[in-house]
């Protein structure tokens, strides 16, 4: 796959990685550039560990991350900066309040923002959560507390596994419309595994299908 535009945001070059004695992935390559990516393919292709190894929540038996030059091992701090992963289970730290995430995730990212953060909690109608525990909210909820991280993280790659799963359909066509307003603007690289189209046809994504 071959970045476009400005070039690539996440360069992968020849990554592998296998649970135990089983190859997942093997001599991935790929460019990923400003603007959503849409990686397709059946369950158990691999679609969940490449984004894993993307964010540098795993590491791959051999091959290189890249996001905007800053390489994964040689500067894996730096790198983790650069990237935000929306996994498709229950949101981390769970005894957080949604006011304290979000507060520890400001800490975490310098591009963290607070306007785009409050534009996507009203969006997502988050502002009565905001004061309970993450854990003893629904799944639907904390998946839409999970996406509003991730649209005000303003990190220079952003992962999304499944992000429309367990959606109501206001929140799921908000999410969408956000998604392709992200795809048209392409500030940032947005790589998503999905079973549906992540922008519902509003603009045209570049396709990845594995397996």
């Amino acid at each position: 796959m071959t970045g476009i535009g400005s070039g690539p945001v996440v360069t992968a070059s020849q990554l592998s990685f296998s649970y135990g004695n089983r190859p997942v992935i093997c001599g991935f390559t790929a460019e990923f550039s400003r603007g959503v990516t849409w990686v397709q393919g059946a369950n158990g292709c691999g679609k969940s560990t490449l984004l894993k190894l993307l964010a540098g929540a795993l590491e791959p038996v051999s091959g290189i991350r890249c996001i905007n030059g800053i390489d994964a091992v040689r500067q894996p701090l730096e790198y983790r900066r650069q990237v935000f992963l929306c996994g498709p289970g229950p949101l981390p730290m769970g005894y957080l309040r949604g006011t304290e995430y979000f507060g520890f995730l400001k800490s975490l990212y310098p591009s963290f923002d607070a306007k785009v953060l409050l534009k996507h909690c009203h969006g997502f109608g988050l502002n009565d959560v905001l004061s309970q525990p993450i854990a003893t909210l629904s799944t639907g909820t904390q998946r839409k507390l999970w996406l509003t991280a991730a649209l005000a993280c303003g990190t220079a790659a952003v992962l999304l596994d499944e992000p429309l799963n367990a959606l109501d359909e206001r929140s799921l066509a908000f999410a969408q419309e956000e998604l392709d307003s992200c795809n048209r603007r392409a500030q940032q690289a947005w790589i998503v595994a999905s079973h549906a189209d992540p922008c519902n046809g509003r603009s045209a994504t570049r396709a990845l299908r594995m397996g």
